[in-house]
């Protein structure tokens, strides 16, 4: 019998999954029931960061989905992850290939090349019931930016019924994979037609990934970046379309007058997505002043991760996605990993929300910095040491311009090590070391290793159960048809301590 799973969540999704990343770690405030604990360490890159741990197992339980030692990090050393704790949020699921697991690789040191100990979650998930459709669905939701709460949504092989007709948009396959079975694909990267601005379309150049259709680009589909990342003219094009804009060559991003605005449409399979105004630009507090800075910012094409962009919250949250990791009964291209997308964006309805939505965060940015400002006065009267951050984005890790190039978090002493893996090419696309994805496309955002840059690590829907509740979230589950699963804010925080 086929095992459809469904997740529904109410809450700012921002911090929890992660397209982008493969792996699981948790660091949470309370004592975890583990059913193994190894001495193999882990170190998990990240685009804004990095985690060190042991390599772990622990029964999980998402919704009705149930599985028995699940390999994860727990983390007992950590870089730049400090924002997302103070929001009551311990860890990232990541819903990625298999290929760029660190787990799966550095546990092979310890049970074997061919052991299947430290399978992804998804990956459990989907070998427990090989009748299960392996495929999951995101919708990123708005409740910190929209007057009303709208849900955000995760599905397990089942889509959301409000967007049923998902099922009849074009598949879009990773740029190399369209015609051949190719399990090592390693990002969630699908070709863009078009992009247009004020309805002026963009000519993007040659695409750096061989063989992509003319005038088409690869883009990395991301959850795990605040920002989105596109070739450094086509950001020009969209901002200087707007009224006021300013470059900050300093910081290398784009200010704009809050109130002002452009429209912004991206093309996909014959299809338009537009984005939000609200996702074009977002409010920041620099110092004690108020300002508005563009969320597209430059990078280079790199054609060694087959990609030319990386569209991140600001593109995913005008959309719902399902990514599937192959269809079983394609007779075309049978068990090749697509993508297919609705667009969730009225560009007619956005301007007026833009316009009340866009007033009020500004007011309440306004009264932050001035509250903010008063508070470092104060310290400067008092002579106080250390400077006060007056930084109010919760959703940034803050990246120095030289952590591409800092050593990595080490491993402590005296326990087992597992070294770095070397993945053959005829693997992957790229021969890139497993779990290190994020890192190497920090590297090149911007073109260079050594840019500043302000990034996060994940946005997304889910809350993850593990005989416990492991990110910290309150919520009531409730059983539905089909074991269908809702999770609501409003229920005491419970959970199962050791001992």
């Amino acid at each position: 019998m086929t095992m459809r799973y469904f997740i529904r969540s109410i809450s700012p999704l921002e911090g929890k999954i992660d397209t982008g990343a493969s792996d699981f770690w948790i660091k949470p405030p309370f004592d975890v029931k583990f059913t193994n604990v190894t001495k193999v360490q882990s170190v998990l890159q990240f685009a804004g960061g990095a985690v060190l741990g042991n390599i772990s197992f622990a029964d999980m339980t998402l919704g009705p989905i149930r599985v028995k030692s699940q390999a994860l990090v727990h983390v007992i050393e950590q870089r730049n992850f400090d924002n997302l704790f103070n929001r009551s949020i311990f860890g990232i699921l990541g819903l990625s290939f298999p290929q760029s697991s660190q787990i799966l690789h550095d546990s092979e040191q310890l049970f074997g090349a061919n052991s299947t100990k430290g399978r992804t979650f998804l990956g459990n998930v989907f070998a427990q019931n090989k009748s299960t459709p392996n495929f999951f669905t995101v919708l990123l939701g708005r409740q910190d930016d929209l007057k009303g709460p709208r849900d955000g949504v995760f599905t397990i092989s089942e889509y959301d019924s409000q967007y049923g007709n998902i099922t009849s948009q074009p598949k879009l396959f990773h740029p190399s994979n369209k015609s051949k079975n190719d399990n090592a694909l390693p990002l969630w990267s699908v070709p863009m037609d078009k992009m247009f601005v004020n309805g002026k379309e963009f000519k993007f150049n040659k695409s750096s990934v061989p063989g992509l259709e003319s005038g088409k680009t690869a883009m990395l589909l991301d959850t795990g970046f605040t920002l989105s990342y596109i070739p450094g003219a086509a950001v020009d094009f969209i901002y200087k379309s707007i009224s006021g804009a300013k470059f900050d060559k300093k910081n290398q991003l784009w200010e704009v007058p809050c109130e002002n605005t452009t429209q912004l449409d991206f093309v996909f399979g014959g299809k338009n997505f537009s984005i939000h105004p609200l996702d074009i630009t977002r409010v920041k507090t620099v110092g004690h002043e108020t300002v508005c800075q563009s969320t597209f910012r430059a990078m280079q094409p790199n054609p060694a991760l087959a990609l030319d962009g990386i569209l991140g919250v600001p593109f995913m949250k005008n959309v719902y996605a399902a990514f599937d990791f192959g269809d079983k009964s394609s007779k075309i291209a049978p068990n090749v990993p697509f993508v297919r997308m609705i667009s969730t964006t009225d560009a007619k309805a956005a301007s007026p929300e833009f316009k009340t939505v866009r007033s009020r965060q500004v007011s309440i940015s306004e009264k932050f910095a001035a509250e903010g400002f008063a508070k470092f006065q104060a310290a400067q009267k008092s002579q106080k040491s250390g400077a006060l951050d007056l930084d109010s984005d919760l959703h940034a890790s803050h990246l120095p311009s030289t952590f591409a190039d800092e050593t990595p978090l080490s491993r402590r002493s005296g326990s087992t090590t597992a070294h770095a893996p070397t993945t053959p090419a005829a693997q992957r696309q790229a021969s890139l070391p497993a779990g290190q994805l994020h890192r190497e496309v920090v590297e090149i955002l911007s073109g260079t290793r050594a840019s500043p840059t302000r990034l996060t690590v994940l946005a997304g829907t889910t809350f993850v159960f593990m005989g416990l509740c492991v990110m910290g979230v309150c919520m009531e589950v409730r059983r539905h048809m089909r074991k269908r699963l809702v999770a609501e804010e409003g229920c005491r925080f419970i959970h199962e301590q050791t001992g």
